[in-house]
């Protein structure tokens, strides 16, 4: 489970893990070495550019929110600068334009600004007991071996929750937008929605006829967070838009 960073070690953390590997397209070397061969305090460390081929080694340093570019003074040449946030009156323009003349720095990558780590849940207590329930989570979604289309179902169960789903219209949306669905037989595109219904705790609860609602006892607002890196991350594909959300929305409720 990821979290927004609080602080510069978090920052570096989250950067390091897979979620943030996918989405931007770097990963962690190690720290910078001198012309002898020595660790080399300052910049922070080298990351590998694989946004574009031929892959590029880069000069990184870390900031969690600078205020001006003396934030950096000290920590030499380096390429690539990465922070969660910039602090008002401080813009990223601004503090592009000073950081190329006082450290070579040509590139800002704020990770606040990109929408998947903006929407992380916060890092607080509630949220990091509820980090143990996502875990269950994440193993009864792992055992269904549907792909895709059962992810869609959970993330859109806990996205509109205390709204329920209609289950026609969920099978209806799934085969539009998956063909594969409309070759599994009758029983296997049931398993799309009961599958998860039968998990120890259950994901997704039925309450009558056609209806199904989410379990909330997974906080829902955090499900969807981590549903949604999943389905990006993990299986390199698509959220439901909004209309196909509201499309499955059952009207009685």
């Amino acid at each position: 489970m990821n979290f927004k960073p609080i602080d510069e070690m978090s920052l570096r953390q989250l950067f390091s893990t897979e979620f943030g590997k996918e989405l931007l397209g770097m990963s962690y070397i190690g720290p910078v070495l001198d012309q002898n061969g020595k660790i080399d305090p300052s910049p922070d460390c080298l990351v590998l550019d694989m946004r574009k081929s031929p892959y590029q080694v880069k000069r990184c340093e870390f900031k969690f929110s600078p205020r001006s570019k003396e934030d950096f003074s000290h920590n030499g040449k380096f390429d690539v600068g990465i922070m969660w946030s910039i602090q008002s009156p401080l813009t990223k323009e601004q503090l592009q334009k000073e950081l190329l003349e006082q450290n070579g720095c040509y590139e800002l990558i704020v990770l606040d600004e990109i929408s998947k780590f903006h929407k992380l849940p916060e890092y607080d207590l509630t949220n990091i007991k509820r980090n143990f329930h996502i875990e269950t989570m994440r193993e009864r979604i792992l055992t269904i071996k549907l792909g895709l289309p059962s992810v869609w179902v959970i993330y859109i169960g806990s996205k509109i929750y205390p709204k329920r789903f209609d289950s026609e219209k969920m099978y209806e949306l799934l085969t539009k937008k998956f063909p594969s669905v409309s070759t599994i037989q009758s029983k296997g595109t049931g398993n799309l929605i009961g599958s998860f219904v039968q998990t120890t705790p259950p994901l997704i609860k039925r309450m009558f006829g056609k209806s199904y609602e989410w379990n909330n006892d997974f906080d829902p607002l955090t499900s969807s967070s981590y549903i949604s890196e999943l389905i990006t991350v993990n299986f390199r594909g698509d959220l439901p838009t909004e209309d196909e959300i509201k499309f499955v929305v059952d009207s009685g409720n």
